[in-house]
């Protein structure tokens, strides 16, 4: 596995979501390149601090906006366009 690969990896790896080779493969790779390494901490890190993180509510203009989009979104498949 090289970095460009084991980069693409990383966030499913973080999750959990790679199957048990792949994860043996990242961290192999993961061992012997410092470069991947220190990605795969600021990576983690990153998550961290987005997971402690106070949530922001959207905007009430966002939330109207989007409402009304999904309304005439549901419109036109039900005129069938």
């Amino acid at each position: 596995m090289d970095c460009a690969e084991v980069y693409r990896w990383l966030q499913a790896y973080l999750d959990y979501s790679v199957t048990a080779e792949q994860e043996r493969a990242v961290e192999a790779h993961i061992r012997g390149c410092p470069s991947c390494r220190r990605r795969l901490l600021s990576l983690a890190r990153t998550v961290s601090a987005l997971e402690r993180a106070d949530r922001v509510p959207p905007r009430v203009e966002f939330t109207l906006r989007l409402r009304r989009t999904l309304e005439e979104e549901a419109e036109r498949r039900r005129r069938g366009g």
